[in-house]
């Protein structure tokens, strides 16, 4: 940049000595001066003026460091890795499918809070056959896994069910107008919704497939200032290559074809992407999950992705050891004596050589020969602190304890950190409430005409509840004795011990009332009892049966006196 001269940039050099002149011939005498340069070098243009440069410092960039361009960059790859250290390393493998696992321990369908007992009865029993059929809870495991390995899922649910013919809701007339043309009319029935609600029941089973979509034939675009997205799917080449079999005539590939959607058939033969649909309403459709903090961000991040570094280290690791031992599985033998000349270390060493060819030969000298093995363990490095600290890190990166990979530790010594965890799984569950009633349950039900108006004057549509069993990560005899003082002084519903159980309420409610007055009934024996004390008395006091009993222990009888002395 050209700029003017300052004067701190002006250097003093030291004059040079005056110059004597021999022979018409300049010779400088004394000694040469020093001369002191600046850091900043002056170039003249004579455009610009001068030009000042200099030597700045070094600027550090992690993005741009050796360890992080050895990281996959494309999220092909980044996919690629997080599956690998899933298959192949033990603690990824073991803490994700605790992430898993844990938060799905068991699923229960509640039944939904309406007005009409009758139609949440019918809805209650649609979803669960509909979960049953589809297996619910493999479902939802598949999905938290790729949201937790992946960091986004896309899930897709296909709507096989056949459209409503128009004659289930309407009757078809036929006219024929004074110019002679047939004209078709349809006429709503007055029952048609009836008429529609008994065709869904018998056509009508919900979702017929409820998949995750792989990830690396997603193309998708988001934009700013909506929730809309451009999903499309771009087919693999093995269901290109399926089709194209089907189109030439193999028939078990024509068999595979007829069971997907023709829309999917006809794009893939035209070799174009499949936009997918993503209103529930609307028949199949897909729904993304992301695990991200921020709306702009374009993907959701693996909770893998922050441990990169460390998993790549310890691979590092791993491979460096496992180098040495390979060069060192055979021991190294050190014999030696002292005071031996050459001939002597020559014939020592054929003995030994002896020695290791036959095991059952013997070295008998008259002096002291020292014999060493050096194993592998001697040679190889001790990089125990590496392990320890890339353990700790992935703990953290995880979001897992010790005690909860090995389960060998106390619920008093990790309180903090299983509350910490059992936080973060109940927010896994409150997704995965959102995700089965509102985009799973809702479109099915509504569509079955499972609704009823509310307070408001709004539709609102029946749907069950989705619910999970307590997480056991607290100590169960503590948190038990808690909630047993507070049902009994009557601030704690009987159903939440059942959660704590593990038991279903609603099933222990009929059970209970189908053993009243039964021998299974707790309180049998005493009714049992009291029944039997008054039998008893009605006996004693309506028959003989004192006379009978004194007569056999030989006692007299005195029948009591009425009052007023008489007697009769």
């Amino acid at each position: 940049m050209a700029r003017a001269n300052r004067p701190e940039d002006t250097v003093e050099v030291a004059k040079l000595p005056p110059r004597k002149k021999k022979g018409g011939v300049s010779v400088k005498v004394g000694k040469l001066p020093k001369i002191m340069t600046a850091a900043m070098r002056r170039s003249a243009s004579p455009l610009t003026g001068s030009t000042t440069t200099g030597s700045g410092g070094n600027f550090y960039s992690p993005e741009l460091s050796t360890d992080f361009l050895e990281l996959p960059q494309s999220k092909d790859e980044q996919r690629a890795y997080y599956r690998h250290f899933y298959d192949y390393d033990p603690f990824v493998g073991q803490a994700l499918d605790q992430h898993e696992e844990l938060p799905l321990s068991k699923l229960r369908l509640q039944k939904p809070l309406t007005k009409n007992k009758e139609m949440g009865k019918k809805a209650m029993r649609f979803c669960e056959k509909w979960a049953d059929r589809v297996d619910l809870l493999s479902r939802l495991m598949s999905i938290v896994h790729e949201f937790t390995l992946i960091g986004e899922v896309w899930v897709y649910c296909e709507d096989t069910s056949p459209d409503m013919p128009d004659d289930v809701r309407c009757k078809l007339y036929r006219e024929i107008t004074s110019d002679g043309d047939l004209v078709e009319k349809l006429e709503e029935y007055d029952d048609a919704d009836e008429r529609e609600v008994n065709w869904l029941k018998k056509n009508y089973k919900g979702w017929s497939a409820v998949r995750c979509l792989p990830p690396e034939q997603i193309h998708q675009e988001s934009f700013g200032f909506t929730d809309s997205r451009l999903i499309e799917l771009v087919p693999d080449a093995k269901t290109r290559s399926l089709i194209e079999r089907a189109d030439q005539g193999d028939v078990q590939s024509q068999r595979i074809v007829e069971t997907i959607s023709p829309e999917i058939v006809e794009a893939i033969r035209e070799s174009r992407s499949i936009p997918l649909n993503t209103d529930p309403d609307a028949g199949s459709f897909v729904h993304y999950i992301a695990r991200k903090k921020s709306d702009y961000e374009e993907n959701g991040k693996s909770i893998l992705q922050r441990c990169l570094h460390m998993l790549v280290f310890r691979d590092k690791v791993r491979q460096a050891l496992t180098s040495i031992a390979s060069r060192h599985m055979t021991p190294y033998r050190l014999v030696y004596a002292e005071d031996m000349n050459e001939d002597q270390t020559e014939e020592l060493r054929e003995q030994v050589d002896m020695a290791l060819m036959d095991p059952d030969y013997s070295i008998i000298t008259n002096f002291q020969v020292n014999w060493e093995e050096i194993g592998a363990d001697q040679r190889l490095p001790d990089w125990s602190w590496v392990w320890e600290f890339t353990d700790r890190q992935m703990y953290a990166g995880l979001g897992v304890t010790e005690s909860l990979l090995s389960g060998e530790s106390s619920y008093s010594g990790d309180r903090i950190n299983l509350e910490v965890i059992n936080t973060r799984y109940m927010l896994m569950r409150l997704m995965l409430q959102n995700l089965v009633e509102k985009q799973f349950f809702t479109p099915m039900c509504k569509r079955m005409g499972f609704v009823e108006e509310d307070e408001d004057g709004d539709m609102i549509v029946i749907t069950p509840r989705l619910s999970f069993t307590r997480l056991a990560l607290r100590d169960n005899s503590d948190t038990f004795d808690q909630l047993y003082n507070l049902y009994t002084k009557g601030s704690l519903s009987i159903d939440t011990i059942y959660d704590v159980l593990n038991l279903d309420p609603d099933t222990e409610h009929e059970k209970l009332a189908g053993e009243v007055l039964t021998i299974k009934d707790s309180t049998f024996n005493e009714a049992l009892r009291g029944a039997l004390s008054a039998a008893g008395n009605s006996v004693a006091e309506q028959s003989n049966l004192v006379e009978k009993l004194c007569e056999i222990l030989g006692l007299e009888f005195k029948p009591p006196e009425e009052e007023g002395g008489g007697r009769f």
